[in-house]
């Protein structure tokens, strides 16, 4: 089931959202009585109620808003079981003090809003003691790190228990307590209306994540990072997934230390993962790097395991390359249209070190356009080409210039001025939404190729990897129209 939090002050308003919470999907609902400017008419809320609804009065350091006394709100919580609620919500240090009633099933919930306590399981235990019906924690959890404890509480619970972690490090939680059996995970009713940083919304939840296909059969593959790339590439995995009919779905996931990110991934057996580019380069420190690639890979976004071991492969530069061929094959030819060609990178780091060597073999000319000597003359040592500074990009003579994200990071701009129709922009330096050079160079009529080719790409080869199988034209095309979805 998906949970929806209403924290509306007025019923009125408590009351729509309730319906558009049930037309969007929602299962079940919770009304913060907190929060509410006036008295809350609980037998009203019940009898227009289109789901099942679950009242819960949370105090401030809970991170709710009540303000009256805590006899005052105890005595809400008792009237609430009475009128026949469905769910109540009462915190583990006062459930002694609200008794069972029939009709009305009691969760127990402990809040953390700063951590993970040290004694979390001590705290889980305690919780079981007091006739819980269902299990309800939430803490804020940064990284995997202080996730760990709450995945290891959620792997054999004997109650019926919900973990939500505050923050993008716990949003593989509702997919992982669905798979398991969870009794509901908890999303907002859309953008922009998050009850904190990183929760999912409703539509995420069942049209990019899969929610309602996940169960005990799933096999999970994990998609690092928060940014539109990793959500974007989890809707094209799983749209894909679901097209052969594959019982695979995406399991968002964070890194910290690559060691406890190695730990949970083993816990929950992840087929593979999909790395962003804060972990490009260290993938190392993980993994075995491909050796059977050719040329020799320097850095990864793709990991798995493999024979009690993992190997990382470059799937990212491929897919730029494969990109730009498609991009200007009708314009420079079909054979070979890149070799003789030049191409100048703008900004270094991962993304040029996954797509240089794969240029060159093509037969690409490189040019490393960097902001101090050094570094350009060490890419160009790396990848046998030659290194301009930026100044000197307006008198060089290429064919196509290449934008990594690294450029957008050092926050360099070309003047527009520079542009011509015989060159082909691709700009990666917001990948993988149109850069500002993108939308300038196609202001001017100048050739572009499009970011969002790379993302559909990328997401091809990731599923060829772990299917280890080609994936059919029919179901690219449905991956076509997801993109377009989501954009």
């Amino acid at each position: 089931m998906i949970l929806v939090t209403i924290t509306q002050e007025s019923r009125r308003m408590a009351l729509a959202d309730m319906l558009n919470a049930y037309f969007l999907g929602a299962d079940l609902v919770e009304i913060r009585l907190d929060v509410f400017e006036k008295d809350a008419n609980l037998s009203e809320i019940i009898a227009a109620k289109k789901t099942p609804v679950m009242f819960s009065c949370k105090r401030p350091k809970d991170g709710g808003q009540w303000s009256g006394t805590e006899e005052e709100r105890l005595t809400l919580l008792r009237t609430a079981i009475i009128s026949k609620a469905d769910y109540v919500d009462i915190e583990l240090d006062v459930a002694d003090q609200i008794r069972p009633f029939p009709g009305c099933k009691r969760v127990i919930s402990y809040t953390n809003r700063s951590e993970v306590p040290s004694d979390i399981a001590e705290i889980y235990k305690e919780m079981l003691t007091k006739k819980p019906d269902i299990i309800r924690i939430t803490c804020r959890a940064s990284t995997p790190e202080e996730a760990w404890p709450l995945v290891q509480i959620l792997n054999k619970p004997t109650i019926p228990t919900v973990i939500t972690g505050l923050g993008y490090a716990g949003r593989f939680f509702p997919l992982l307590g669905q798979k398991i059996g969870a009794p509901w995970c908890e999303a907002c009713l859309e953008r922009g209306m998050e009850a904190y940083e990183g929760q999912a919304n409703i539509r995420q939840l069942t049209e990019g994540y899969l929610f309602r296909d996940i169960g005990k059969p799933t096999r999970f593959v994990g998609v690092t990072g928060t940014d539109d790339r990793s959500f974007l590439l989890s809707a094209l995995i799983n749209c894909a997934f679901s097209a052969l009919g594959k019982p695979h779905r995406v399991l968002p996931i964070q890194v910290g230390s690559l060691k406890t990110f190695r730990k949970i991934a083993d816990a929950v057996r992840l087929q593979g993962v999909s790395f962003d580019d804060s972990c490009w380069e260290r993938l190392h420190e993980l993994a075995i790097m491909d050796d059977s690639a050719k040329p020799p890979i320097a850095a990864a976004d793709y990991a798995a395991p493999t024979d009690g071991t993992w190997t990382a492969f470059n799937l990212f530069g491929p897919a730029v390359k494969q990109t730009l061929l498609n991009a200007v094959s009708e314009r420079w030819g079909t054979e070979e249209p890149l070799k003789g060609r030049t191409v100048l990178f703008v900004g270094g780091g991962a993304m040029t070190r996954m797509i240089a060597p794969l240029l060159k073999q093509e037969g690409m000319s490189l040019i490393f356009a960097e902001k101090t000597k050094e570094a350009g003359q060490k890419l160009a040592q790396t990848f046998t080409g030659r290194h301009v500074l930026r100044e000197a990009i307006y008198s060089t003579n290429h064919d196509v210039i290449l934008l990594t994200k690294d450029a957008q990071a050092e926050e360099f701009s070309i003047h527009p001025g520079y542009l011509k129709p015989t060159m082909v922009v691709f700009d990666l330096s917001q990948f993988p939404n149109v850069g500002a050079f993108h939308t300038e160079a196609e202001s001017r009529n100048v050739p572009t190729v499009d970011p969002l080719q790379v993302i559909l790409t990328t997401a091809r080869l990731h599923l060829e990897k772990i299917l280890g199988e080609p994936i059919p034209s029919e179901v690219q095309t449905k991956m076509n129209e997801t993109v377009q979805n989501w954009t």
